[in-house]
C-alpha cells in the first residue's frame, strides 16, 4: 500500500471513529437525525463498525441513554462487547471527536469512501462479465448501467424532494426570519465589511456586537432583545481594543442598557490564526461550540489563513469559507460578521471590494464597505462615509446610507444623503442637529423593537 493510500485510510478511519464517537457525546441532540439519515451500517469500510453504528443508531432512536458506560452494557449484554474492543475501546471512540459540529462533514468522507467501493466492485463485475462473455453483450451494458446507476443513488433516494407546482409555491406565506437584530441581521447571515487602513471598520462592528449584547439596535436609539456575541479580533492587541470597548460599555451604561456579564466574549489573537490549520481550526470551533453565541465579529480575513498567491489562493479562499461554515455550524447559525481589507487605491479611486480571491464577492449574504466621502465640505471633519455596497444583498434589510463620528459611541448611522453642505468641523449628534445640517428625525430614533 503506498504512502497516498495509507493517508486515505487513516483518514477514512479517523472519519469512522468520529461520527461513531458523536453518537456517545452529550449535547449532539441536534445533530443526531440527520447524522443517522446521513450513513448506513453497510457504508462503513469493516463489518464491525456498521454494526456498532447500528446499535447507536438504535439506542437513540429509542429514546435511551447513549454513552460510554450505556453502550459498554449494551454490547456485554448482546455478547459483542469484545468483538468492538471492548470498554476501552468504547472509551476511545468518545474521545476520537476533533469537533461534533464537523460530525456531517465526517460522514460526507464514509459515504465518499463507501461509493468508491461500490463503484470499484460493479466494475469489477462489468469486466468479469465481458470477460466471460455472460449473456449478450447488450445485457451485460445494461446491467453494468444499472449497476452505475446504484452506486449513483446510493442512499440518496430518502433525500429527493418533488418538485413545488408555482401556483403552490407562491401560495405560500413568507416566513418570518430569525432574526439576531431586528431587521438588520438573522440567524446564519453572512456579512463583509471592508475599508482602507485604519478607516474604523473593526471600531464599527464591535459597536454593532456591543450594542447588540447590550439590547440595543445597532442604527437606532432603540431596544431589542439582548443577544451573546463573540469578537475574535486576530489584527489588534489588548491595549488597542480594551479602551474601545471600555468606551463602549460606558456608552450603553449610560444609555441605561450595561452590557451583562457572558453576554459578549472577546478572544484577542494580534498574531493571527491559520484556520486552514486543524489544531487552529479546531480551536476555534471548540470555543463556539463551548460559547454558543449568536453573533460572531471575525477578522480581518487576510489574517484568518496564511497567505498564497496564484491559484493557491483560490484553494485558501475555499479552506476559509468551509471553515467559516463550519464555524456557524457550531454556534448553530449565529449572524456572522467579517472584516476585510479593500485593495489600494487605483488612479485615484479605491474599490470596495474584499481582497483576494473573488470567491469573496459570492459568498456573504450582504458586502459593504466603508468609503470617505469626498467633495462635501466638512466631511473630513466629520470623518463622514458611505455605506456603500459592493454586492447585491439577497434580502431587503433596514441599513443606514451613510454613517459619521459619533458623540458617545464612535460611529452613528446617517441618513442624509442630500446636497446640504456641512460646513462645521467638529460637531457632537446634538449640535449637528440644532445647526440643521443633518435632519433630526434622520439619526436613532427612540423606539422599541421586538
Amino acid at each position: 500500500m503506498g504512502n497516498e493510500e495509507t493517508a486515505e485510510l487513516a483518514e477514512l478511519t479517523a472519519a469512522e471513529d468520529a461520527v461513531l464517537g458523536t453518537l456517545l457525546r452529550d449535547g449532539v441532540d441536534d445533530l443526531v437525525p440527520d447524522l443517522v439519515d446521513a450513513l448506513e451500517p453497510s457504508d462503513f469500510r469493516e463489518p464491525r463498525q456498521g454494526e456498532l453504528w447500528d446499535v447507536l443508531c438504535g439506542l437513540r432512536a429509542g429514546g435511551r441513554a447513549c454513552d460510554p458506560i450505556t453502550v459498554t452494557a449494551a454490547l456485554r449484554a448482546a455478547g459483542t462487547l469484545e468483538r468492538h474492543g471492548g470498554p476501552v475501546r468504547i472509551h476511545q471512540l468518545h474521545d476520537a471527536v476533533p469537533t461534533a459540529g464537523h460530525a456531517l462533514h465526517y460522514a460526507g468522507i464514509i459515504r465518499e469512501a463507501a461509493r468508491w467501493r461500490a463503484l470499484l466492485a460493479a466494475g469489477v463485475r462489468t469486466v468479469t462479465a465481458a470477460q466471460r462473455r455472460e449473456g449478450t453483450a447488450a445485457e451485460a451494458a445494461e446491467m453494468a448501467v444499472e449497476a452505475m446507476r446504484g452506486v449513483r443513488d446510493q442512499g440518496a433516494g430518502a433525500g429527493d424532494e418533488a418538485p413545488v407546482d408555482l401556483l403552490d409555491l407562491i401560495a405560500e406565506a413568507d416566513a418570518e426570519p430569525d432574526w439576531v437584530i431586528p431587521g438588520v441581521l438573522a440567524r446564519w447571515d453572512r456579512l463583509i465589511l471592508t475599508g482602507g487602513e485604519g478607516g474604523g471598520k473593526s471600531l464599527l462592528l464591535r459597536q454593532i456586537a456591543v450594542r447588540a449584547a447590550a439590547g440595543l439596535h445597532p442604527w437606532k436609539r432603540a431596544r431589542i432583545r439582548p443577544v451573546k456575541a463573540l469578537i475574535v479580533d486576530v489584527e489588534n492587541s489588548r491595549d488597542q481594543v480594551r479602551p474601545w470597548l471600555a468606551r463602549m460599555h460606558a456608552a450603553a451604561a449610560e444609555e441605561g442598557a450595561p452590557v451583562e456579564r457572558g453576554a459578549l466574549r472577546a478572544v484577542i489573537r494580534p498574531e493571527g490564526i491559520d484556520l486552514s490549520r486543524p489544531a487552529d481550526r479546531a480551536r476555534l470551533l471548540r470555543l463556539v461550540e463551548a460559547e454558543r453565541p449568536d453573533l460572531i465579529v471575525i477578522g480581518p480575513i487576510y489574517k484568518l489563513a496564511a497567505p498564497r498567491s496564484g491559484e493557491g489562493a483560490e484553494d485558501a479562499a475555499r479552506a476559509l469559507m468551509s471553515a467559516l461554515e463550519a464555524v456557524r455550524v457550531a454556534s448553530d447559525g449565529a449572524a456572522l460578521l467579517i472584516e476585510a481589507h479593500s485593495p489600494h487605491a487605483s488612479m485615484g479611486r479605491r474599490d470596495l471590494r474584499p481582497i483576494g480571491s473573488s470567491l469573496w464577492l459570492r459568498w456573504p449574504e450582504f458586502g459593504f464597505g466603508l468609503a470617505p466621502v469626498t467633495g462635501e465640505p466638512g466631511a473630513a471633519e466629520l470623518r463622514l462615509h458611505d455605506w456603500t455596497p459592493w454586492r447585491g444583498a439577497r434580502s431587503e434589510r433596514s441599513w443606514p446610507e451613510r454613517v459619521c463620528e459619533g458623540a458617545t459611541w464612535p460611529w452613528m448611522a446617517v441618513q442624509h444623503t442630500g446636497n446640504e453642505p456641512i460646513v462645521v468641523a467638529t460637531l457632537t449628534e446634538e449640535q449637528a442637529v440644532a445647526a440643521g445640517l443633518i435632519p433630526e428625525q434622520q439619526f436613532w430614533d427612540d423606539v422599541q423593537i421586538d
